[in-house]
């Protein structure tokens, strides 16, 4: 399958619903959610009464035709309210049932698309009335739709085509109202146990969004990339059309290519130099870009065959990183070649990944997972799946998955560094290649001060 220059897939089978714009009526679709489950549970509650059976409000709203209902709404709403779908399904996802995953991975895969008539409306009111007399064509069915906005293939009149990137109505407005009544939604409905902390993820939710809604710091970001990159050819950053980019549309140059997952069917030596390329990648964004794209979407990639080159997409979720972060990252990195377990604990307690209330079970339990993890920096060629690293990391944290009142959530900033790196490690896991990691650990590292 071919894709453009943005995130998610062709949409081929999903369907269009109109955005609900205004604050009132996206918190109207948050209290019909509401009515409707609490209106099944009561009737589930019921029946466990007649089964001679104590009432559950969890387990009556635990079930399949809830879970569907959150999913559709939330796609309906995109902007913040499905980003926190996305992130909960992702985050908490040993917390749902097992017949939630399908339902809620379609949060992940893309929202529904905007019919036609609101699109032609956000178009006519960002580029006037006049916008058609700029191109010679575009496409009114988008090639990808995302929580928060669609895209669409487009060819000026100059012949250069583009990826237009167009904001759904109402989303940016509405990013604290939308988190906070989802909030209160999830909360009310018992759906998690109490035990799970689900304020930090409407925290990172808000910031994140925050981001992304604005269009001109991504393109700002973009050309960011572009000059850290120009003199790397195994990178492809798409330039942006800046006379018709705003906060609300962002006009790039459309890339032919396909998913990066792809690259599984290829040799391993072909998946191999794509791996290493992307570590090189993130290591260079936090050790000397201080810029990090913080999304581990695998869909933020696309592969280039022909040249062997990867295109990068979607610069809405970048994240500055501090000094502070980037000289104690740096630290760890070292510790962990090292093999040095009390350097790993004062850089961990630097970035708040350990703290001082902490049991001292789950310190060491973190520590020794580190000191785990640290064997990637041990070998010339290290392959993640042969080695089975995230299955003996799942295996040697267990406790930690029972016992997360004694975790405390990093800085936001942290947080997002830890998620793209566990991003890349998943990638390199599906991609089951050799990778030179102690060699391009050791090149980032070299005569950088900590």
């Amino acid at each position: 399958m071919r894709a453009c220059a943005t995130k998610g897939k062709y949409m081929t089978e999903k369907k269009s619903s109109k955005v609900p714009a205004s604050r009132l009526s996206r918190v109207g679709h948050i209290g019909s959610l509401a009515a409707t489950l609490m209106g099944r549970s009561l009737l589930s509650g019921a029946g466990q009464l007649v089964q001679a059976k104590r009432p559950s409000l969890q387990n009556s709203v635990l079930t399949n035709e809830n879970a569907s209902s959150i999913a559709q709404q939330l796609s309906k709403m995109r902007g913040a309210a499905m980003k926190v779908g996305q992130m909960l399904s992702m985050d908490a996802g040993e917390f749902l049932p097992p017949h939630w995953e399908p339902i809620l991975a379609t949060l992940r895969a893309g929202a529904d698309s905007m019919p036609k008539s609101q699109l032609l409306e956000t178009l006519t009111r960002e580029w006037g009335s006049n916008w058609p007399e700029h191109f010679e064509y575009f496409s009114f069915e988008p090639v990808a739709a995302a929580s928060i906005g669609q895209v669409h293939k487009a060819r000026l009149k100059s012949g250069e085509v583009l990826a237009v990137k167009v904001q759904y109505p109402g989303v940016a407005q509405s990013i604290d109202s939308d988190i906070n009544n989802v909030g209160r939604l999830l909360k009310m409905s018992g759906m998690l146990p109490k035990e799970f902390e689900i304020d930090s993820i409407l925290s990172q939710a808000k910031q994140q969004l925050e981001n992304e809604a604005d269009y001109i710091k991504e393109a700002e970001y973009i050309s960011a990339y572009s000059k850290h990159l120009q003199q790397d050819e195994r990178f492809i950053v798409p330039s942006v059309y800046v006379p018709l980019s705003s906060a609300s549309i962002l006009c790039m140059q459309f890339i032919e290519g396909e998913p990066i997952d792809t690259v599984m069917q290829r040799s391993e030596g072909e998946r191999s130099e794509v791996m290493t390329a992307l570590f090189d990648l993130m290591l260079s964004e936090l050790f000397e870009f201080q810029l990090i794209q913080s999304d581990p979407n695998f869909a933020n990639y696309l592969y280039i065959p022909e040249t062997q080159q990867i295109a990068l997409l979607d610069f809405g979720a970048c994240q500055r990183i501090s000094e502070h972060n980037q000289t104690h990252y740096l630290a760890m990195a070292q510790a962990m070649q090292n093999q040095d377990k009390e350097a790993m604990k004062v850089a961990m307690y630097a970035l708040k990944l350990l703290h001082k209330n902490m049991p001292s079970d789950v310190e060491s339990t973190i520590l020794e997972a580190c000191l785990i993890a640290s064997e990637c920096l041990h070998q010339d060629d290290f392959n993640f799946k042969q080695s089975q690293l995230i299955k003996r990391l799942y295996d040697a944290t267990q406790i930690l998955i029972n016992n997360k009142k004694a975790i405390q959530s990093p800085d936001f900033d942290t947080a997002l560094i830890n998620r793209k790196i566990s991003g890349m490690v998943l990638l390199a896991n599906k991609m089951q290649c050799a990778i030179p990691l102690r060699g391009i650990v050791t090149t980032k590292t070299l005569g950088t001060k900590c």
